[in-house]
């Protein structure tokens, strides 16, 4: 499958601190130290994952819309390096590619995570964009390594926050420019817009793709989120919170 890019037309395309403030099972609550905590309880085990992440019914009633339903599983990190947009020749930055999507295989390189699991959702919205959701949850053998992993990301993500990226120009005259947004690690809920808008061929009405990515970690697993929609809001942040809080009931 190719990974969850969002600046590209997708194709099948509780609060915060409640949520993330009460086990300990993850980062402490700050809004820009990194300081991070292992958890006591037993790790979580592969074959649970699948049941922490929302239902569509779950989505629906988060994100306040009605029909989201599932379009394609994830059981592997996404390297998406056979069918990277763009012209020839021409590569998105890595310390960004977090920004255009989770599970990204270059960003978890090392890592030591052992399994992933997650889904993409979609739901058809009164508007001229549908909502698409990718929510994935990454497995590592400890809480340590887990929160390790989190804590490389606080300090990693900043380095592409309140950036333009544009492509070339291709021959037929498109233009993709990538904005990403203000950087914030709050409530232990790292999150980043990103903003595409995709010039097709000098149309005079360009497209624009908005999305929010979060990151959080529980126990063993961090939970990795992008949600895309008209105005997303909050709503990333939102749904990695209320994952990490099923992960605190196990």
């Amino acid at each position: 499958m190719r990974r969850l890019t969002v600046g590209v037309a997708v194709a099948a395309s509780a609060t915060l601190v409640a949520a993330c403030g009460g086990s300990g099972n993850g980062p402490a609550a700050s809004t820009t130290g990194t300081t991070t905590t292992t958890s006591s309880k037993p790790p979580i085990a592969q074959a649970a994952l699948s049941n922490l992440l929302l239902t569509p019914a779950e989505v629906d009633g988060l994100l306040g819309v009605t029909g989201t339903a599932s379009k394609e599983k994830i059981d592997k990190l996404q390297d998406d390096s056979t069918g990277t947009p763009g012209p020839p020749g021409w590569k998105f930055p890595d310390e960004c590619l977090y920004a255009k999507g989770p599970v990204a295989a270059p960003v978890y390189a090392g890592s030591g995570n052992t399994a992933v699991s997650g889904d993409m959702d979609t739901t058809s919205l009164n508007n001229d964009q549908d909502m698409m959701l990718g929510q994935a949850l990454v497995l590592f053998p400890s809480a340590k390594e887990a929160n390790d992993f989190f804590a490389t990301s606080a300090q990693r993500w900043p380095a592409c926050a309140d950036r333009q990226i544009a492509e070339p120009t291709t021959p037929d005259g498109t233009q993709t420019t990538y904005q990403v947004g203000p950087f914030a690690n709050a409530n232990g809920i790292l999150s980043v817009t990103l903003t595409t808008t995709m010039s097709l061929g000098g149309q005079p009405n360009p497209m624009v793709l908005t999305a929010q990515r979060a990151l959080t970690v529980r126990n063993n697993v961090v939970v990795d989120v992008v949600l895309m929609r008209k105005d997303p809001a909050d709503f990333g942040v939102k749904v990695a919170a209320q994952i990490a809080g099923k992960i605190d009931k196990q």
